[in-house]
């Protein structure tokens, strides 16, 4: 069911709700197109989903439109995903030129002229400016971790990102200078079925359903199947941790359409945990949504032990729920916690050994936390700071 900004009244208050009316009001009747690569799975679909639903909720015509590529496509794109955030690559001429060929195709089968902006999502779609006479404002949203980009990646990529207009970025330390940039942090919608309350013993429902037992604590990280989200160091850190305090490990990911790298990581994850009865994986559920806010919301702790973060909307969402959150000290994650107010940041498996240790052993902390992170939520991740955000840009842009 589509639900329309007044929904979050209750959650925000009368100043915001009306001040995003007002913020609105100069952008009615305009047309604004995002471009991504993907409908489902990760962050970036997440948020899309919920703003462009908000934003024509204001009557601004906000579409969204997906790249189309093929495996090959994908997989050079998210070795340029890895790349950004410091990975090697073999940036060769073939991989150059699929690239541009796909961008290409996707310019042809994409009509964006029409648009009063156009908003590019990360490095996928990235070059689609090379093949428009663009009469109109056009951004580039990067989501990922851009504190040490592969230089030799770098270079090719700044001869596209030099054509738009402006660039989004999450925090102040992702800036490049390259052309005027807009520090928005991602938010998550508290409405949806992930983070939404869930009523009765539904969520108790849930994992019995995915045979997960509440008979010990449970510690989760729920994040895709990436290198960079690190599930091999949280099982380790698990491992430690189980020596000394008797726990469940549950790991819920998704693979998403646009990462061919999902499949690999998930294999070394089913190798890792040697059969431990007390480790659970769960993926690409038919109740994916349930399963994560049930997750969230029952687990003692929730992990994001990633080594590079773009953000982690994962960290959030948690949160939302009360739940205090262990994560990398990397990216966008110390935006979201505030160490020893609403979990700790940690740097390797034996500081999350640790700081997990600390929080089991002390439930009331636990508590605190909980409504501490709750909210800090509220004030900072919410989807209608980043729809006035958003509202904000168009301003500057002279819309």
């Amino acid at each position: 069911m589509k639900r329309g900004i007044e929904a979050y009244r209750d959650v925000v208050g009368d100043e915001i709700i009306d001040r995003i009316h007002l913020k609105a009001s100069k952008f009615t009747g305009k047309h604004i197109a995002h471009v991504n690569s993907t409908f489902q799975g990760g962050g970036v679909a997440e948020i899309l989903n919920s703003l462009i639903l908000l934003m024509n909720d204001l009557d601004i015509i906000t579409e969204w439109r997906c790249i189309k590529g093929t495996q090959d496509f994908f997989g050079i794109t998210k070795l340029f995903h890895n790349s950004i955030q410091g990975g090697k690559i073999n940036l060769s001429d073939r991989k150059k030129n699929t690239y541009l060929e796909n961008n290409e195709i996707n310019s042809i089968i994409n009509h964006l002229e029409p648009t009063d902006c156009v908003i590019i999502h990360d490095p996928q779609p990235l070059a689609l400016i090379q093949f428009y006479k663009k009469k109109q404002p056009w951004v580039w949203r990067c989501h990922i971790d851009l504190t040490k980009p592969n230089q030799v990646l770098w270079y090719y990529l700044t001869q596209f990102i030099k054509k738009y207009d402006a660039m989004i970025v999450s925090m102040p330390q992702y800036k490049k200078g390259i052309v005027k940039e807009h520090i928005i942090p991602p938010a998550i919608d508290p409405f949806i079925p992930k983070n939404d309350k869930l009523n009765g013993n539904i969520k108790e429902k849930v994992l019995n359903k995915h045979g997960i037992p509440l008979d010990k604590p449970i510690i989760s990280q729920v994040s895709r199947f990436d290198i960079w989200k690190d599930p091999l160091g949280v099982i380790d850190a698990y491992n430690i941790i189980k020596k000394k305090f008797d726990c469940r490990l549950v790991l819920v990911g998704n693979l998403a359409t646009d990462d061919p790298e999902g499949p690999q990581i998930y294999n070394k994850v089913i190798k890792r945990i040697k059969g431990d009865s007390d480790i659970h994986i769960v993926m690409n559920s038919d109740d994916n949504d349930r399963l994560v806010n049930s997750i969230q919301t029952l687990s003692n702790i929730i992990l994001q032990k990633s080594t590079k973060e773009g953000f982690a909307l994962t960290v959030s969402e948690a949160l939302w729920k009360q739940t205090p959150v262990i994560g990398g000290n990397v990216g966008g994650i110390p935006l979201q916690i505030k160490h020893g107010e609403n979990g700790f940041l940690v740097n390797n498996v034996k500081e999350c050994a640790d700081s997990t240790l600390k929080l089991l052993q002390d439930p009331k902390l636990v508590e605190d936390m909980g409504k501490f992170g709750r909210e800090h939520v509220r004030k900072n991740f919410l989807i209608t700071r980043l729809l006035e955000d958003h509202l904000d840009l168009l301003d500057n842009l002279k819309i």
